[in-house]
């Protein structure tokens, strides 16, 4: 129960915050996992030598996306900086909150531009385990999930800057 309240006020708090994206409440979609489908989520992240903590945030993209082909056309020095600026995006992040982790993951696949396909930061769901739980529609430019310890998460679809975590800039408690 003390955890459904918690879920709540975060939900609460991204509906209220302002972030560069915009969110709205409506753009953000609320789900639970079961106790089974959480504990192989876990299990996934550990298996993957990651940390699980309070509040995991995941941005997932898809195979066969199309959303950054147009970079694709830029010199490998402009598209590594693009790369470079998205892995201090989510390493900030991951520095200022303790209670909290964000991962940058994508489906399986050879069919993804240079800026995802050269980003060695971006784990691989080899086994689709997260498309299978949490992100089974597909969308343009991915989506992104904010999962808490009791199951419950919302996600952020159409999510190409993983905006989810701008969020919590302002956000002086420092835990979820």
């Amino acid at each position: 129960m003390k955890q459904y309240i918690v879920f709540i006020l975060i939900a609460l708090f991204c509906f209220s915050c302002k972030s560069s994206a915009q969110i709205k409440s409506r753009d953000l979609k609320a789900f639970q996992m079961t106790k089974q489908e959480y504990t192989q989520f876990k299990n996934f992240l550990l298996s993957k030598n990651l940390q699980v903590k309070d509040t995991v945030f995941i941005k997932y993209d898809f195979d066969k996306e199309t959303c950054w082909n147009g970079l694709d056309s830029e010199g490998k020095k402009y598209i590594n900086i693009i790369v470079k600026q998205f892995q201090e995006h989510v390493s900030n992040f991951n520095s200022l909150y303790p209670t909290a982790v964000a991962y940058n993951f994508r489906q399986p696949g050879k069919n993804f531009n240079k800026l995802k396909l050269w980003d060695e930061t971006i784990i691989v769901d080899d086994t689709e385990l997260l498309k299978k739980l949490i992100f089974k529609n597909k969308a343009t430019c991915g989506t992104s999930a904010i999962i808490l310890g009791d199951g419950s998460y919302l996600l952020y679809e159409y999510d190409p800057h993983f905006e989810l975590l701008s969020l919590h800039h302002n956000y002086d408690g420092k835990k979820f």
